[in-house]
């Protein structure tokens, strides 16, 4: 099914950012459905039709600067849904990050002298390096008995990717939901066990844009580059925490 060879080898993972933003981000028919079925798995939102306003990927500035590479897609009723990869972690940097990003992204709806009621809602999906006692932890703007306030405009998903070491424990491998099938690829990089021999198969799909990405010579090379540095970046992390710096 697949021309990728060697791929556990390869520095450029499953979940590498900028795959990431090329596998949802393109006008291809596997990165369309790919956009719908994630939003829909997520956030049970079943997006009639998505325009990515964002698709470019300046190879340029990504070496440069610490860009976030994210999908900004805005559905048939106007709705904002914003995708991204965040291998990180959640720390309180980057927690204030995604809360300032999903005003901004509220923000960048009206100019000067439209009106309020002209907002429509922003959803935010992100795929994180993190565990919890849950695979998506949701969070919207509630009162103190939990009623969501009317008329909210902000949805944050967290994606717990590495929940699925807990689900694991819980079940087989042959028995995983689709989301669970995508978070077991993106953080073990492996997909022999959870692909499906059918044409629209989630894990399929990815696979076959890993392909086009590898054979897409700049952005390969970047991808490698990217995740080199980031391999230098936590070994000097490692090395001064063992000192005690």
């Amino acid at each position: 099914m697949s021309e990728v060879i060697g791929y556990q080898n390869d520095l450029v993972k499953f979940n590498n950012d900028l795959f990431f933003k090329y596998l949802l981000s393109r006008d291809t028919a596997e990165s369309k459905m790919l956009r719908k079925y994630i939003v829909k798995l997520v956030t049970n939102i079943d997006c009639k039709k998505m325009i990515v306003k964002n698709p470019e990927i300046n190879q340029n500035t990504v070496l440069a600067k610490n860009i976030i590479l994210d999908i900004c897609a805005v559905d048939e009723t106007g709705r904002v849904i914003d995708i991204e990869m965040q291998m990180a972690g959640n720390n309180n940097s980057e927690s204030a990050r995604f809360q300032f990003y999903g005003a901004r992204l509220l923000i960048e709806q009206l100019d000067a002298g439209e009106k309020y009621n002209m907002l429509r809602p922003v959803y935010q999906i992100i795929f994180i390096n993190d565990d919890d006692d849950c695979l998506i932890r949701d969070y919207a703007y509630r009162d103190s008995n939990g009623r969501m306030e009317k008329g909210n405009l902000n949805y944050r998903y967290f994606i717990k990717m590495k929940h699925i070491e807990k689900i694991l424990k819980e079940k087989e491998v042959k028995e995983l939901n689709d989301l669970e099938r995508l978070c077991y690829l993106f953080i073990k990089n492996e997909y022999t066990d959870i692909i499906k021999e059918k044409e629209e198969d989630i894990i399929g799909m990815v696979i076959k844009m890993y392909d086009k990405f590898r054979n897409n010579e700049p952005m390969w090379s970047i991808a490698n580059q990217l995740a080199l540095a980031r391999i230098r970046t936590e070994s000097f992390k490692d090395e001064y925490h063992s000192k005690g710096l």
